[in-house]
């Protein structure tokens, strides 16, 4: 074989490694987007169906409804209801604690790799690279203009249960009114709140964007790890605890 054709053949050698190797890269890229993009449609319709959750939990919650369900396709993954974070709540007026509680919020949570999604304590929280909330607590600050008081309203949901369903198919989860309890305080006083969660750091910013609606000194928020401790001054208060119990079946 004469130099010009081993030249040629080497040409073509060179030529076709360079087209391989730019099609194995472009494979992998397309790929790697059509993945991601399956798991951002997946997860936006996990977040979707959660608000539908949080919206019958709220229902069973406000009208005392005994039961009420909701059927997800979970299509990978799984769905369980677990005890959760925790949350310590005091009530402090004219320097006495008139009011105290503590307990395990409980979580409904879908998991798929390293990314999940939940309900926990009346919000719907995402969790990836950061935990960023999907639909915000009940928890809330109204200032009034002619007096210029403070009312503060926080409704605490507790979730109870166990469970959990996973790989392809439905999840049926049955949300069942436990109790509740209100406590109006009219008197000036200010709450704290101790959270731990997973998601702590989304509580964070969303304490702190509720903070914009009040003076600076209303509201302080205080993250040491995945617990968060929420100190709000206010005139007049309304604190409400819902309990639900939580099942999840196929």
């Amino acid at each position: 074989m004469n130099e010009k054709a081993v030249s040629n053949v080497l040409g073509f050698s060179l030529i076709l490694g360079i087209v391989i190797l730019a099609l194995s890269l472009v494979f992998s890229h397309t790929y790697f987007m059509i993945n991601d993009a399956k798991g951002k449609v997946k997860y936006e319709s996990m977040a979707q169906g959660f608000r539908k959750i949080q919206n019958i939990i709220e229902y069973a919650a406000y009208s005392k409804n005994p039961v009420k369900s909701i059927r997800l396709l979970i299509n990978e993954g799984s769905i369980s209801v677990n005890s959760g974070g925790e949350m310590s709540v005091s009530v402090t007026s004219n320097n006495t604690t008139i009011y105290a509680y503590s307990g395990n919020m409980g979580v409904i949570e879908y998991a798929y790799m390293d990314t999940k999604v939940a309900f926990e304590n009346g919000g719907v929280w995402l969790l990836s690279r950061n935990p960023v909330m999907v639909s915000e607590p009940r928890i809330f600050i109204y200032k009034k203009t002619v007096n210029n008081e403070t009312i503060l309203f926080i409704a605490l949901t507790e979730i109870r249960g166990s469970g959990s369903v996973g790989g392809k198919g439905f999840a049926e989860i049955e949300i069942r009114y436990n109790s509740s309890e209100t406590k109006i305080f009219n008197t000036s006083g200010y709450v704290v709140m101790n959270i731990t969660s997973e998601y702590a750091q989304a509580w964070k910013r969303y304490f702190d964007d509720l903070r914009g609606y009040t003076e600076n000194t209303v509201l302080q928020t205080e993250l040491n790890g995945s617990t968060l401790k929420v100190s709000i001054y206010f005139n007049r208060l309304v604190l409400t605890r819902y309990v639900l119990d939580t099942t999840i079946s196929t």
